[in-house]
């Protein structure tokens, strides 16, 4: 009996360290991104701002912080959405607002054009999603996090995007990545994750079985 009990603490502290590992494993989803997820120096890109619903409650409002170093200069009307620029003490903008009304399972784009940083580095975009019952969800919070914000990073070995002709014309020549590797790279990297989830799920289900077979051969 003693040996029975033993196992079955045994057993459940099992259960729930493989699912803390799961839960941890499996990424949230649905948050607000921002693509492209990779871009040259220098370049005049097209950004897209893709923001989900995840409750039965509509998106009323995201406010997007412009990061260092990033200087927008033309951006896309989205048809029933307002958009609102409020810029620093020095003119540049600081802060983009858009307003209006989305269904709870529908999908909202804001595209901009924006010059990026002259040198490789990582570009954080913090966004505040507010929903029709006055919630607001941050995505400030580092990649790892429940509530993420989006990253683009700044390489030398991407692709000149040119969006507007603004820098001339874009060379392939120049060598460097597909622009759309970048996402290509998030998505594995998302499928790869939700596969693992799935296996240590599956994992935790036969171990569960085969725990049980163990207890009613002893009884």
């Amino acid at each position: 009996m003693r040996s029975l009990r033993g196992f079955r603490r045994w057993f459940l502290a099992l259960l729930f360290a493989l699912a803390a590992t799961v839960t941890v494993a499996v990424p949230a989803a649905g948050h607000v991104q921002v693509t492209p997820s990779v871009v040259a120096p220098a370049d005049p890109v097209l950004f897209t701002v893709l923001v989900p619903g995840e409750t039965e409650f509509g998106t009323v409002k995201v406010e997007l912080k412009i990061p260092p170093d990033i200087f927008p200069f033309s951006y896309e009307d989205i048809p029933g959405w307002n958009r609102k620029v409020v810029s620093k003490a020095n003119g540049m903008p600081d802060r983009i607002v858009w307003t209006g009304e989305a269904a709870p399972d529908g999908l909202v784009r804001f595209n901009f054009l924006a010059g990026t940083p002259e040198r490789a580095t990582e570009i954080t975009w913090k966004a505040i999603q507010t929903y029709s019952d006055g919630k607001e969800v941050a995505w400030i919070g580092p990649p790892n996090s429940e509530e993420p914000a989006a990253v683009t990073v700044v390489s030398t070995d991407a692709l000149r995007q040119n969006a507007g002709g603004e820098g001339g014309q874009a060379d392939p020549a120049e060598g460097g990545a597909n622009p759309e590797s970048g996402g290509q790279s998030a998505n594995q990297d998302h499928e790869h994750d939700d596969w693992l989830g799935r296996g240590l799920g599956l994992l935790a289900v036969l171990l569960a079985g085969w725990a049980l077979v163990v207890i009613l051969r002893r009884r």
